[in-house]
């Protein structure tokens, strides 16, 4: 117990009877948590076997009974620990028979799962282009995690279809084969203990002291779980922090963590306050930030550490100023002797690594890249890459193949082969062949793509001046948008999104002068640098800076840390914007999580001018730290050398020295038109003569 303090160890010695510890970042959760089960067996007399851990990842499950092992010793095994879903799966392996299911029944896995949902629509002559397979799948599983079956599941029509009748016809599909999904593990015991009062007995007399980590995270279905588990002897110890809970759009519900005392009479109440992580400097902006939500248990981190260096907020041009100075940064903070490796990015949302990527490869800074699919990986922006590239006369075969059949139109797997024999004895290159059978000499499998080759002609003539519009106009009439809006709200609007980043980025090299060949070398090469990431051990390469999403980061920390974009409409996202006060609430706790990953240094950027959905955008500062006294965030504008905009155009004249991102120095020859439509035209040294967009050619006066 000495290497506990005060608070900690308040905690850790409560009484009977349900408590709530409110572990601020940084504050020795873990540790008290063990420390806590360490006593309720060494001093409380508790067998092992009857104290329940209950984690929500494997990986905390394994870290906990190791350091219960070095704690108490071989005891710290016989602590039962898991998941929600391990230990759903265990209650079940025992007592399925009663819901019907035999005890050896088997959980289906995601392949399986779409492969059964397909199935039921098919017969229901039920089109994917009106009900995509995943979004009934996500919105069962929204009804699960609400704890609700298919008779209390609310009216859902989609398109015409009774997606409750499809909810139960599912269900009734599973329990045929004999299988049960992920979310049916932890609703299925939820099920039993409201049903059946001698099961809910027999599994809640197999434990004394039940203890639960990250408590804010619990979902509906969860939080009934626990309250049905415990309901007998109250013994329920839960460990969390309200100010991180930031996963209500996956169905985390903050409320079960605000509310504890009101759902348990009598709870006590410990605040874990010390920071062992961060300096007072970072901590005091954490605070200063996270104290304007309203509802959330008070609590002020302290640090343990020095005062350290102040926050710092950099106000940059635009996208590609924002991210030079944070590659300026980064190797500011390696040139004081910090490791890549102690290096973090965290952003708001993919769509905004993309250009930071782009400059870090330029810099010679490396990175990786944290979790999920890479942009250039995604399969939305590889199939409108390969329209792209087919519309631009530099497409393959294997890019024709890619995007055939998508949206559908009538090719099979055979008809796909057909297709590429008919190409292999055209001996024409992809490109050309679409242009034969757009003058009407399709036959066979060619035919199916003749309306695609006929729209990718009548847009090629245009090109020069919608490089970008030309790919939006493609993808919406071949259809391919209108089967991405068919996956459902979420995923669509994710997947588009990702489209419209794709779009931009594209407007804004073509501007900087690249030709499409350029352009998916590029991407190829970015693309390439996200697989060998993806695919390399993060042990294995410890030189290098993690970029990562802010939802990804919790639980993690480094010496340095830059947030990019905090600026209204990023962080807040518009989508919380949008759901109001409690969306925004969550996006506030986002940024503090963000802030709290930081031990020493923290940068925090925003820009004054976003390249979004082809447009230009001037966002505010988000509100979260415009209001952030200087002492707490001190504030950098932009500086001189600053890049050429359509704000600046006025500066520059017909013989003015520039330098451009990649290819250096020149000088202008000639300007036309004005405001977002201004084109300059630049002798550069070493890359010849280049026609540029000014307000995405990020030049510097020299």
């Amino acid at each position: 117990m000495s290497e506990l303090n005060n608070a900690q160890q308040q905690a850790v010695e409560s009484g009977d009877g349900p408590q709530l510890i409110l572990a601020g970042a940084g504050s020795g959760k873990t540790r008290t948590i063990v420390h806590r089960i360490g006593h309720l067996i060494a001093e409380r007399g508790i067998a092992p076997h009857r104290i329940l851990a209950v984690t929500f990842t494997n990986k905390a499950a394994a870290e906990l009974k190791a350091r219960l092992s070095m704690l108490i010793g071989d005891d710290g095994g016989g602590v039962t620990s898991g998941t929600f879903h391990a230990l759903s799966l265990r209650f079940l392996r025992r007592y399925a028979d009663a819901l019907g299911f035999p005890r050896s029944f088997q959980v289906i896995d995601s392949d399986d799962q779409k492969a059964l949902v397909k199935r039921l629509l098919k017969s229901r002559n039920i089109a994917t282009d009106r009900l995509h397979p995943n979004y009934l799948i996500g919105w069962i599983e929204h009804c699960k995690h609400a704890g609700l079956t298919p008779a209390q599941a609310p009216e859902h029509g989609w398109n015409g279809i009774d997606m409750r009748e499809l909810y139960g016809e599912y269900q009734a599909q599973l329990k045929q084969h004999e299988r049960m999904d992920f979310s049916d593990l932890i609703l299925n015991v939820v099920l039993l203990m409201r049903d059946f009062k001698d099961i809910a007995e027999a599994l809640r007399s197999r434990f004394d002291c039940v203890l639960v980590d990250e408590y804010q995270d619990t979902n509906p279905i969860q939080h009934e779980w626990l309250m049905l588990l415990c309901a007998g002897h109250r013994n329920l110890t839960v460990v969390g922090d309200d100010d991180q809970s930031i996963y209500g759009w996956r169905g985390a519900d903050v409320s079960h963590i605000l509310d504890f005392e009101r759902h348990w009479s009598g709870a006590g109440l410990h605040r874990l306050e010390e920071n062992y992580r961060s300096t007072a400097a970072i901590l005091e902006l954490a605070n200063a930030v996270i104290r304007e939500n309203e509802d959330r248990h008070e609590k002020v981190l302290k640090a343990t550490h020095e005062q350290g260096e102040t926050p710092h907020w950099k106000v940059c041009n635009d996208d590609y100023d924002e991210a030079r100075r944070i590659a300026a940064q980064l190797e500011g903070w390696r040139s004081r002797g910090y490791p890549w490796s102690e290096m973090a990015i965290l952003f708001r949302s993919n769509r905004q690594s993309l250009v930071l990527e782009q400059v870090l490869r330029e810099s010679q800074v490396p990175y990786r890249m944290i979790g999920g699919v890479g942009f250039f990986e995604r399969m939305e922006i590889k199939d409108a890459l390969a329209y792209w590239s087919l519309l631009n006369g530099c497409g393959d075969a294997l890019q024709l193949l890619r995007v055939c059949n998508r949206p559908k139109r009538g090719l099979g797997l055979k008809g796909q082969e057909q297709l590429m024999e008919q190409l292999a004895a055209s001996g024409l290159r992809a490109c050309e062949w679409l242009g034969l059978i757009a003058t009407g000499s399709a036959e066979g499998a060619a035919k199916k793509v003749a309306p695609m080759a006929l729209l990718i002609q009548s847009l090629q003539g245009d090109l020069d001046e919608m490089p970008d519009r030309g790919l939006r106009i493609i993808l919406d009439e071949s259809g391919y948008l209108k089967s991405i809006e068919a996956l459902g709200e979420i995923e669509a609007a994710s997947r588009l999104e990702n489209i419209r980043t794709l779009q931009e980025y594209i407007e804004m090299s073509m501007a900087q002068g690249l030709t499409p060949v350029e352009f998916m070398d590029r991407a190829a090469l970015l693309q390439n640098s996200e697989e060998m990431q993806r695919n390399d051990d993060r042990d294995d390469e410890p030189e290098a800076i993690s970029m990562m999403s802010l939802h990804r980061a919790k639980g993690l920390e480094f010496d340095c840390v830059v947030l990019p974009g905090v600026e209204e409409g990023q962080l807040p996202h518009q989508r919380a914007l949008d759901e109001g006060m409690n969306g925004i609430s969550e996006e506030r706790r986002l940024l503090y999580v963000g802030i709290t990953r930081a031990r020493k240094h923290l940068l925090l950027t925003s820009a004054r001018l976003r390249r979004m959905f082809g447009e230009s955008h001037y966002p505010l500062p988000s509100r979260f730290i415009k209001k952030i006294s200087p002492e707490l965030l001190a504030q950098e504008g932009a500086t001189a050398p600053s890049a050429i905009g359509m704000s600046q155009s006025t500066s520059i004249s017909i013989g003015s020295n520039v330098a451009h991102p990649s290819f250096g120095e020149g000088v202008i020859l000639s300007l036309e038109g004005s405001g977002d439509a201004s084109r300059v035209t630049v002798q550069f040294k070493r890359a010849g003569i280049k026609r540029l967009m000014l307000k995405y050619a990020a030049l510097q006066m020299i």
